[in-house]
């Protein structure tokens, strides 16, 4: 009829409370780290846009190594003397790895920036191409 009390039953339903309330109202967000980026993939090719607003070519720096893209860019303050009515923007420098799915070509990579979107377009590596096999 009666139980005994345990403290830690307590506990354990304020932790659930706290992680429900965080988990359902609007201070819930996932996290994604800037630049944002869509990867596309066509073919050969990989096809990766970076959003980068208001940043120059001399502030990005993008860098292949192995099957890992880098991308690292730097948005500068743009209002520096004028206090912001609303800032929704952060800047600094951001940087961001991305894992290739397969091995791309160095040699075979292209990048730019237009209208503050960066395109990089990565080839597939030869040795990671399919081949077709001759039956005999």
């Amino acid at each position: 009829m009666f139980g005994t009390y345990d403290l830690f039953d307590d506990v354990f339903a304020l932790r659930n409370l706290v992680d429900r309330f965080f988990n359902e109202t609007a201070f819930s967000r996932q996290r994604v780290d800037f630049p944002y980026v869509n990867i596309y993939e066509k073919d050969d090719e990989i096809l990766v846009r970076a959003i980068a607003p208001g940043v120059t070519a001399q502030d990005v720096d993008v860098q292949l190594m192995d099957n890992t893209l880098t991308i690292e860019m730097t948005c500068k303050e743009d209002y520096a003397n004028q206090p912001y009515l609303r800032k929704e923007r952060e800047f600094g420098t951001f940087r961001k790895s991305i894992q290739l799915p397969y091995q791309v070509d160095p040699n075979k990579v292209d990048a730019s920036l237009n209208n503050g979107i960066l395109t990089i377009k990565l080839s597939k590596h030869e040795a990671v191409k399919p081949r077709k096999i001759t039956i005999k």
